[in-house]
């Protein structure tokens, strides 16, 4: 049987934790008696609700949980939540997982062409910061002399390519290969760099955004809740049946994950790796590029 890492007693820092599948790991971690920093630039309502039920104060032995409001995209506030965490937790954390996001076409995106910062912002987001956190976090551990896991979260877009996303999914795509990168960090250092690559989801990435839940049919698709994917969040940073540098597909039911490999791979298979409607917004691309058409 393979050996699990222990959590308990220890800290966490998680980005994205206002919402989704990171607040849904926030949460696991917390029942697994692990303290956790929430690092977001806001809390969603159900993460507020969550946090109410907390004690104001926890006891000793008891893990903690703190709000920390900030933009991931600074690298001056990444920097900062060490800082946070250490005051408010206590010492360095033992997992850090950068796994905030954004998505395409609910937020700036390629086709919509209005960042103005000389720069793309979700790619701030999904690819440089959670490079970034990834970098202090090795600089922290190693300080202290202490071994650490840091779990970042890819998807099945990383595996596709499509017209309509792809800043995205090219923002995925480096996030899986990155992690492999790392794989043999481990061997010089203890720290362990995985991630985990979901499907569809039932977030506010999509629920909370009409011109996204378009692309779901209620029938045929199967978007999987949050917590479904925090237990596979919660696995592959702990399991030690996955080697670091493991990129842990989590796209179908029951807990049926699999391993997506670098080379040979058969691409996603579970059945929430798809949205059946998502070539609707195919007309939205068609009418940009119509428009930027010149005189025939």
């Amino acid at each position: 049987m393979a050996q699990k890492l222990e959590i308990k007693g220890k800290g966490a820092i998680v980005t994205g934790a206002g919402s989704g599948i990171n607040l849904a790991f926030a949460k696991a971690l917390y029942t697994a008696g692990c303290s956790v920093l929430m690092m977001d630039v806001a809390l969603h309502p159900t993460a507020k609700d969550w946090l109410a039920t907390l004690p104001a104060h926890a006891a000793a032995g008891q893990p903690k949980v703190h709000f920390f409001e900030a933009d991931v995209a600074n690298w001056d506030r990444i920097e900062e939540s060490f800082v946070v965490f250490d005051r408010e937790i206590g010492g360095i954390p033992y997992i850090v997982c950068p796994g905030a996001g954004i998505y395409e076409p609910s937020h700036n995106g390629f086709w919509s062409n209005t960042d103005t910062d000389g720069h793309y912002r979700l790619l701030d987001i999904n690819l440089l910061s959670p490079i970034k956190f990834t970098r202090l976090a090795i600089t922290k551990m190693l300080a202290a002399g202490q071994p650490g896991i840091v779990l970042h979260v890819s998807s099945t877009g990383a595996q596709k390519a499509s017209i309509i996303t792809p800043l995205y999914q090219l923002a995925k795509n480096g996030i899986s290969s990155f992690v492999r990168c790392m794989a043999e960090l481990h061997g010089y250092s203890g720290i362990r760099v995985v991630g985990v690559a979901p499907g569809v989801v039932k977030s506010p990435l999509f629920t909370d955004h009409p011109d996204v839940l378009r692309y779901l049919d209620p029938v045929k698709d199967h978007p999987l809740e949050p917590d479904a994917v925090a237990r596979g969040m919660l696995a592959v940073a702990t399991d030690l049946r996955y080697p670091p540098g493991t990129v842990l597909e989590i796209a179908d039911k029951d807990d049926n994950w699999r391993e997506v490999h670098i080379l040979h791979d058969p691409g996603p298979t579970g059945a929430a790796s798809w949205s059946s409607h998502k070539n609707l917004a195919l007309e939205d691309v068609k009418a940009v590029i119509d428009g930027e058409k010149g005189p025939k």
